[in-house]
């Protein structure tokens, strides 16, 4: 039961994959479609963003020490401002390392 199964996922894995990069499929996607996919990295990147920023210890949310907070509230202001992909990664990552390192709050 449990090869069956593996197998049959990889053959699904693979024809998902496979179909659309054979040619099989001459049509065209539908520009509703094509306009949906976009919205994907936004969709998949929010939960595991949004998961590694909340500490839970001891089923206890913590704001106070969650430097990893503070830094993303920072790279969110400085890539609302700038929109600069940059800037916003090394002031992200330079504020969480002077909080974490030095212990200052904001």
């Amino acid at each position: 039961m449990i090869w069956s199964t593996i197998i049959l996922c990889g053959l699904i894995t693979f024809l998902i994959r496979f179909i659309p990069l054979s040619g099989m499929l001459s049509r065209e996607l539908s520009p509703l479609l094509k306009n949906s996919f976009k919205y994907i990295p936004l969709a998949v990147l929010t939960p595991i963003i949004v998961n590694d920023l909340s500490i839970i210890q001891n089923n206890n949310f913590y704001l106070l020490d969650n430097y990893k907070l503070y830094a993303a509230i920072i790279a969110t202001v400085v890539a609302i401002i700038s929109s600069n992909i940059l800037a916003t990664i090394i002031l992200g990552m330079t504020s969480f390392l002077v909080m974490s390192n030095l212990n200052i709050f904001l």
